[in-house]
């Protein structure tokens, strides 16, 4: 039964989120970008894991060149075979599309998840407690337990439902950021 639930909202919200116009797209993203810099966490870590947006995801592309200006480690993730390995960005490198599409970096240092202090986590629907649906492929289920610090996943406030079907696998996140809220424990921060 979770699967085919999973599956619905997957496909409903999906469909929602590429039907943005490009401008509305970048006026709720500006705003999550907003309401991430409120952060006092995101201001403190040194080594931040963030995504490139994928399918309308929100674009949170310039806090690249935040955390780059002031001299933290940026890292995006890279998909090899089943796993997603975490590679340091530096301003000259080059991303250019991987697996699914996704731009990631060709080439660059991996970091242990461990050595994360921040994650910024796309996701497809949120419940408030932070349990995620992906797009099915585990990718940051097998990531999640293994992150250090802080997880924050990231989408548009249509994106969080009262609660997502989970399995028993799957791992919350700490917060959930969007460009009206911020939620933590099932709670508005």
């Amino acid at each position: 039964m979770k699967v085919f639930a999973k599956k619905d909202i997957r496909r409903r919200i999906i469909q929602k989120r590429e039907g943005l116009t490009e401008e509305e797209r970048e006026r709720l993203s500006e705003g999550i970008v907003k309401n991430l810099l409120s952060l006092r966490s995101l201001w403190d870590a040194d080594t931040l894991l963030m995504f490139c947006p994928h399918k309308g995801e929100p674009n949170i592309t310039p806090l690249f060149s935040w955390v780059l200006q002031r001299g933290k480690s940026l890292l995006l993730p890279r998909v090899e075979g089943k796993d997603l390995k975490l590679i340091r960005v530096e301003d000259n490198t080059s991303l250019s599309p991987g697996a699914f599409c996704i731009l990631e970096p060709s080439g660059g240092e991996e970091v242990r998840p461990e050595e994360v202090d921040l994650s910024l986590v796309p996701g497809v629907a949120f419940d408030r407690e932070g349990y995620r649906i992906g797009y099915g492929k585990g990718y940051y289920d097998r990531l999640l337990g293994r992150l250090g610090g802080l997880k924050v996943g990231v989408c548009y406030e249509f994106q969080v439902l009262e609660e997502v079907p989970r399995d028993d696998w799957d791992m919350p996140v700490d917060l959930v950021v969007t460009e009206e809220k911020i939620y933590q424990g099932g709670k508005e921060r």
